[in-house]
């Protein structure tokens, strides 16, 4: 028996408007490397992942060396900062003890004011709400000239991410002529999704924040590379999350061994995680500054 009558009118379902296709125009090969990089976002479960990820292929694209990542409330101004970086000094809990909230601030409006939009912004106008403050992190990001704004708009949560590139030269040199927008776009959603499988860098729970950068004149770069020591991370692995090569971690241990007056790594990672306690039982003003938090974060 038929489903329809024979002499029943049909209903016509119109089909869902789609959305224009974006078509890239891309070089052969650049095609394969938009293709590897969109495969390999898709296997990023670790931080060390990310990091890695970030400084491939990716750079072809969406060149960058700092990449600053907000997400939250905007509007009320209740945000978690995360920050990827190979620049010494660039760091998550150095940005979060001196603060960016100005430049966030300011780029966030232009992002809206423009549509939503990838927008480039000029340095000189990023870095003015930089103030005089001239800690390693904030020197880092006044020694690039180009800085790139996307994000993504989370219409469920009511809520945005947002992504800053940052780059000493400019982002548009060697990409397509048409269609780059579109192609920031993409990959800027790739990022996001990446970064949602990956744990936020949780400065406020470092040996570095509780002591400081002049501790025994042990620089930012080497706080990392001790707060990894004293979670058993080799060499190998520390210079996958931090972007440089085993024997530049290796360059780094003798340094800090040489500071620390140690003769191992055990040692010195044991001096480390006594030194906070030490401090405040020494300086009892030091665990109420660990505990305030900067205007404008939240760990």
């Amino acid at each position: 028996m038929p489903l329809v009558k024979p002499n029943a009118r049909a209903v016509v379902i119109p089909p869902l408007s789609r959305p224009k296709s974006r078509a890239f125009p891309l070089a052969a090969k650049d095609g394969e490397r938009l293709l590897r990089v969109l495969a390999e976002s898709l296997l990023i479960r670790r931080r060390g992942q990310l990091s890695l990820w970030l400084q491939g292929e990716i750079q072809r694209f969406l060149p960058h060396q700092i990449l600053i990542s907000a997400w939250g409330d905007f509007p009320k101004w209740n945000l978690k900062v995360d920050v990827i970086s190979g620049l010494p000094g660039a760091l998550t809990g150095q940005l979060a003890h001196c603060g960016i909230d100005s430049f966030l601030k300011e780029l966030f409006a232009r992002w809206i004011g423009a549509g939503r939009k990838p927008l480039v912004v000029p340095a000189a106008d990023a870095f003015k709400e930089f103030g005089g403050c001239s800690c390693a992190a904030h020197d880092a990001l006044r020694g690039l000239r180009a800085v790139l704004v996307h994000g993504v708009r989370d219409e469920r949560g009511c809520y945005d991410s947002l992504y800053i590139a940052l780059h000493s030269r400019s982002f548009t040199q060697r990409q397509p002529k048409g269609g780059y927008n579109d192609l920031v776009d993409l990959l800027v959603t790739q990022i996001d999704a990446a970064f949602r499988r990956v744990a936020a860098s949780r400065f406020a729970d470092t040996t570095a924040e509780k002591l400081g950068d002049d501790w025994l004149d042990v620089s930012p770069r080497e706080h990392e590379v001790l707060d990894a020591m004293c979670r058993g991370k080799t060499n190998a692995e520390i210079g996958l999350a931090l972007n440089i090569s085993p024997f530049t971690v290796k360059n780094h241990v003798r340094r800090i061994l040489k500071k620390l007056g140690c003769g191992n790594r055990a040692h010195a990672a044991a001096k480390y995680s006594r030194a906070p306690q030490e401090a405040r039982q020494a300086h009892p003003e030091i665990a109420q500054q660990a505990n305030a938090s900067p205007p404008g974060w939240r760990a």
